[in-house]
């Protein structure tokens, strides 16, 4: 399904506003509260948040043509500043391609292998919008695992991001 790239632009605003908003939250964890293993998809705070960080990662590698089946260096997100650091890197890379684009690349092909070794091609487009959505879900799983440890998460639903626009 042919996506329309003023909305995706949008999309990407509020999941970098989201991003934001969750690693606040998470600044207020203590070193012991971000690597404790509580559960979830990847055990802890640090991992969900550490997994949301390689995908963003590994989705702008395969924009540019590359398929990479890990992480390229791990070592650069040890600690929430390093992860911080690496995600704006990351976050800058995605923007720029994002302004990049026109409505008429959108249904353009892209053709990737996984992390797994599987091979895909589907409309540009709507990878963008897999990845916009899928730190959507695992803020979420985020906030869950803030409360497990006794924590505030802030909320990051769509329509508080508009509201933060209008202010």
């Amino acid at each position: 399904m042919p996506q329309d790239l003023s909305t995706l632009r949008n999309f990407f605003a509020f999941a970098r506003w989201a991003n934001r908003m969750t690693l606040e939250s998470v600044a207020t964890l203590t070193p012991e509260e971000y690597a404790r293993p509580i559960g979830g998809s990847f055990g802890s705070v640090e991992g969900t948040l550490i997994h949301l960080c390689e995908s963003d990662w590994i989705w702008l590698e395969r924009f540019h043509g590359r398929s990479p089946r890990a992480f390229a260096a791990p070592e650069e997100i040890v600690g929430l500043a390093g992860l911080t650091r690496k995600w704006r890197e990351v976050e800058t890379g995605q923007d720029a391609f994002i302004a990049s684009l026109t409505q008429a690349r959108m249904t353009e092909p892209l053709s990737f292998t996984s992390v797994a070794g599987d091979h895909f091609t589907r409309e540009l487009g709507d990878t963008l919008l897999h990845l916009a959505n899928h730190g959507t879900y695992h803020r979420g799983q985020v906030a869950t695992l803030l409360r497990q440890l006794g924590r505030k998460a802030t909320g990051t639903d769509y329509l508080r991001f508009i509201a933060a626009q209008e202010r």
